[in-house]
């Protein structure tokens, strides 16, 4: 008997869920550390494979605890190292970029800004704005047990004004302890909510526009883009 290979057969599980002509989207994800490493990984497991990834860090031992990497990684750039394992644990190749984003560089589609610093997550948000390719911006933050996320279309009015009212300075950003900065489920929590957003905004689906976790109290609020306020219902006079 004859045997033969489905194409894409390790996706057949989701194509009802997310359409195989839906994979060549472009994603930039901007940061390959504690969020960004699992990001890119998911991504490749659902199927994109158009992934470009922007990181001039290189690995140490504070990783360990919450980022994609194995420890003979250590001394390494961030961006071979998770080039290197996504091939490996998802056979796709990502495009690495061993450098910081500056501002300049052309971005299509869809934009995760991964980041670390108020500044940089500005300096993201402006080019995806600039850059007239780009449908969907995704802002995920992390605190050591905070999940926080924005799905924003940088061409939207609204969104742009809901947005920037979030750009507050570095300086008056709260600074964890050394000893409580990051945890492995909040990175892969946060990761997942990242990669649900991408699935929503290349499905033209309804979407998480905000995402506040404070997974250490166990209390999640979500707004979406479709909730609307519910009417007030009319008053009624009392009989006599």
């Amino acid at each position: 008997m004859k045997s033969f290979v489905v194409e894409n057969e390790h996706l057949t599980r989701q194509k009802e869920i997310i359409p195989m002509e839906v994979l060549n989207t472009p994603i930039t994800v901007i940061g390959a550390g504690a969020v960004g490493s699992w990001v890119v990984l998911s991504l490749a497991k659902m199927g994109f494979h158009d992934i470009t990834v922007f990181d001039d860090d290189t690995i140490t031992i504070e990783n360990m605890n919450c980022q994609f990497y194995p420890h003979d990684a250590i001394g390494q750039s961030k961006v071979a190292a998770l080039h290197r394992m996504v091939k490996q644990f998802a056979n796709v190749e990502i495009h690495a970029l061993a450098h910081r984003f500056t501002g300049r560089e052309q971005l299509t589609s869809i934009v995760i800004s991964a980041v670390d610093s108020m500044t940089a997550r500005k300096l993201v948000w402006d080019s995806a704005k600039a850059n007239k390719a780009v449908t969907m911006f995704i802002d995920p933050r992390m605190g050591a047990e905070m999940a926080l996320m924005y799905s924003m279309n940088p061409k939207d009015a609204k969104d742009i004004t809901s947005y920037e009212k979030t750009l507050y300075s570095d300086k008056e950003a709260v600074m964890e302890r050394c000893t409580a900065k990051a945890t492995i489920y909040t990175a892969n929590l946060l990761a997942g909510l990242v990669v649900k957003a991408v699935k929503d905004a290349v499905l033209n689906a309804p979407r998480t526009r905000v995402a506040q976790w404070d997974i250490g109290k166990n209390q999640v609020q979500m707004y979406s883009s479709e909730a609307k306020p519910t009417p007030a219902k009319p008053k009624t006079k009392k009989k006599n």
